[in-house]
């Protein structure tokens, strides 16, 4: 059997300060008690040539799908839009939830809405507090991970920890110390099984990975196009060092976002959501600290439908 880490978040909560210009998201404070030996130091030039060997081994498998006309009209393909975004029918297995204005910052179902509000850190009275015209920058996106019969989660994208990987010394994040890690939502992953990123050995250790790779050992799909979620951390460590995948393709996450069903469903019918379906590289998109990935989204949602 899997022995679990001790794993506690001891504060989430969203602080949000008001200035003329600006306001600041003060995200979450985390602690953690993991027991085991330090992690070993990393290496920053692994990223270069992760990226070279992704290249290459790209480049290869175009060249046997079908020669260099192939490659050619693929590389075509792709330079005209990666980072696509479209709405969706349904609520399932890797669809992004986009919080929607009108439900997150208005006066109506108010019991509903303030439930919402502190599943995804955001004070009851944010409305009050920021600029009308900031409001949309807090708007939370969640990238769901599972839709049960009574248990729905997922993982808030878009808000760091404050924290890098380096930082947690009682973990294994060799090659991967200047990683962010981001929080999830304010509760423990449902799915601990695929928590062990930093893992010694087979433990879970609370914090969860997205990434691009398929041959991650018990990495799961999320997306027809190439979005996994958890695996065995040593394999993933292993890749990286021998420069087969790159640290910066990870996204890392302590904790999750969840519902029962029926909340989840009634969050639905009030219209708090926006469905969409986004590629890979939209979700995985290496922005600037403090960029609104729900605009950021939005964008690509209108680029899309005016195409």
């Amino acid at each position: 059997r899997m022995r679990l880490y001790s794993l506690q978040l001891i504060v989430f909560d969203l602080i949000v300060f008001v200035s003329p210009f600006v306001f600041y998201n003060n995200a979450c404070h985390t602690t953690f008690w993991i027991q085991h030996r330090a992690a070993t130091e990393g290496n920053d030039d692994e990223v270069n040539d992760a990226d070279e060997a992704a290249r290459i081994a790209k480049f290869k498998a175009r060249l046997m799908a079908g020669g260099l006309d192939a490659i050619a009209s693929k590389e075509a393909d792709e330079e005209v839009n990666t980072e696509w975004a479209r709405l969706s029918n349904e609520a399932s297995r890797g669809t992004l939830l986009m919080g929607e204005n009108s439900f997150f910052f208005g006066s109506k179902h108010q019991i509903i809405r303030d439930k919402a509000c502190e599943r995804v850190g955001l004070p009851k009275d944010v409305q009050d507090r920021v600029p009308k015209e900031r409001l949309n920058a807090l708007l939370p996106v969640i990238l769901l991970l599972d839709r049960g019969e009574s248990v729905v989660s997922g993982l808030m994208l878009g808000r760091r920890s404050g924290y890098l990987m380096g930082d947690f010394k009682q973990l294994d994040t060799s090659g991967f110390l200047t990683q962010p890690l981001w929080i999830g939502g304010p509760s423990a992953p449902d799915n601990l099984e695929l928590c062990t990123v930093g893992a010694i050995s087979d433990e879970s250790t609370g914090i969860l990975a997205l990434h691009p790779y398929q041959s991650i050992t018990n990495s799961q799909p999320l997306t027809p196009d190439g979005l996994y979620v958890g695996g065995d951390w040593n394999t993933a460590k292993l890749l990286v060092d021998r420069g087969m995948a790159n640290p910066f393709r990870f996204r890392l996450f302590a904790q999750a976002t969840s519902w029962s069903t029926t909340d989840f469903d009634n969050e639905l019918k009030l219209g708090a959501w926006r469905l969409v379906d986004a590629s890979t590289e939209l979700i995985l998109k290496d922005r600037p600290r403090g960029a609104d990935i729900w605009a950021d989204i939005d964008a690509a949602l209108t680029m899309s439908s005016s195409s």
